[in-house]
């Protein structure tokens, strides 16, 4: 059995920040829940209120097998941060995906990845931010977003370099998202969030890279993602 059209994808997240960005991002594609039945039930397997990156990466892994026995003939879909190493964070998601009787590969394709669990019969679909290829975060992708060719943005990350010169404090790691922060901060509309910025159209919903996240989504509710190239 496979599940049935009116099925909704059970989404894990690792916060809200991810879980308004892809909302919104869903949405420029209308794929909304009023135009599609399967639109994702997200889930935040952490406390909203926790601040702690590592452990909403953590609650999301934890969820896997859980979450692919809890549905059976139905589909779950998991985004989680590749951070600093995306081959140990694809071997962390591959080890619980084999517990359940899902095939993983050695790595993660640049398309995310599609299976199906041969026990539950669960479809399952992956992503690694930024684009499973690269390290990095939400922030990386959402970068990704921002027009090639808009020179503020260019502006932001010199600026946001500038600044550790002076003091500022955040690490390395975070720096895409220090300079989204920035960017966004200048905007007609400053300082929005996320999910606002793509809905406004300050972050594009038509990049290359969003692009290749919703086609990987739209095969998440696809009677059978087995392939993901």
């Amino acid at each position: 059995m496979i599940a049935g059209p009116n099925a909704p994808v059970r989404f894990f997240v690792e916060g809200v920040d991810d879980f308004h960005a892809i909302l919104h991002l869903l949405r420029r594609y209308n794929l909304s829940r009023e135009e599609t039945p399967q639109f994702p039930k997200f889930r935040l397997p952490r406390n909203e209120n926790e601040h702690d990156h590592s452990q909403g990466k953590r609650a999301v892994l934890d969820a896997i097998e859980t979450a692919v026995k809890a549905n059976p003939n139905e589909s779950v879909g998991f985004v989680l941060d590749a951070d600093d190493d995306v081959q140990a964070s694809w071997e962390a998601v591959a080890h619980r995906l084999v517990n359940v009787s899902v095939d993983a590969p050695a790595g993660i394709s640049s398309h995310g990845f599609g299976g199906r669990s041969s026990e539950w019969g669960t479809r399952v679909g992956v992503w690694l931010m930024p684009d499973n290829q690269r390290p990095g975060e939400l922030e990386d992708f959402l970068e990704e977003l921002v027009d090639g060719d808009d020179e503020l943005h260019l502006y932001a990350r010199e600026a946001t370099q500038g600044a550790r010169s002076r003091g500022a404090e955040f690490p390395d790691g975070k720096t895409s998202k220090a300079v989204l922060h920035t960017w966004l901060a200048w905007q007609e509309n400053p300082g929005r969030p996320y999910g606002t910025a793509i809905e406004s159209g300050y972050l594009r919903h038509d990049s290359d890279a969003a692009v290749r996240f919703v086609v990987w989504f739209r095969r998440l509710l696809a009677p059978d993602p087995q392939s993901t190239d």
